[in-house]
């Protein structure tokens, strides 16, 4: 086992208005081994070897680790945070454990195209998301500050291919 705690930490951040926390979890072993791994079993954001971190789009959210810690962008609360980062830790234990039967990669998976995705949304700029436009929307799914499932007009076969098309980034819990 690679990874068997963590000590976690919660903070406001900076904006006086945000009703969500940020959460650190300080790593009581060094993962920089995994993070390779774990970019190509998770599909990354962004990688980088020097300093060694990876960052990944996660339910809206952004989550980088780094050799000896983990920093989660946005939780609701410290639940959602356990939750998460409960979920990394197996991820990156399973990683380590299987780390000869995957390629490691130090690429950064390729963002989704915003055309790709307006394709598949109805276009009919509804507003029920909260969003001006499909196309605002679009743009913000391919960001990762969006999910595709906040569309309530999607048909089945659209949801399913825009399910498909994400599917490059972490898989939900």
């Amino acid at each position: 086992m690679l990874l068997e705690g963590y000590r976690k930490e919660f903070c406001l951040p900076p904006n006086p208005k945000a009703k969500h926390l940020r959460c650190y979890a300080h790593l009581d072993g060094n993962i920089g081994e995994v993070l390779p791994y774990l970019n190509t079993v998770l599909g990354g954001y962004q990688y980088y070897q020097e300093p060694q971190m990876l960052t990944l789009k996660f339910q809206a959210k952004l989550i980088t680790l780094y050799p000896k810690m983990i920093a989660i962008n946005m939780v609701a609360d410290e639940a959602e945070g356990e939750k998460i980062l409960e979920w990394l830790k197996e991820e990156i234990n399973n990683t380590w454990k299987n780390r000869s039967e995957i390629k490691p990669s130090f690429e950064v998976s390729a963002k989704p195209r915003i055309l790709d995705i307006i394709k598949l949304l109805p276009k009919d700029n509804c507003r029920e998301c909260g969003l001006p436009t499909c196309l605002v929307f679009a743009v913000q799914v391919s960001e990762g500050s969006r999910l595709y499932k906040d569309c309530s007009k999607l048909d089945p076969l659209s949801k399913s291919k825009l399910k498909k098309y994400l599917n490059r980034c972490p898989p939900t819990i």
